[in-house]
């Protein structure tokens, strides 16, 4: 059961880490945008993947509270 703790604390790091990836990224096409750049789409794709990755930290740290294992 640790060992799945610790699997599931390191992927919830890597989610973390993905997420400020995905908002530094948003912040630099809203930015473009505001300069009347064509960056709707990716900005778009951004939006949606960084939504996916929120609900799967959501998921992680819950799985991680019911085991006990929250850090």
């Amino acid at each position: 059961m640790e060992r799945i703790k610790s699997i599931l604390r390191r992927r919830l790091e890597v989610v973390k880490k993905r997420k400020e990836l995905l908002a530094l990224e948003e912040a630099r096409l809203v930015r473009m945008a505001k300069q009347k750049k064509n960056v709707a789409v990716k900005l778009s794709k951004v939006r949606k993947e960084k939504f996916a990755v929120m609900v799967e930290e959501a998921k992680l740290i819950r799985v991680l509270k019911q085991s006990g294992g929250a850090s």
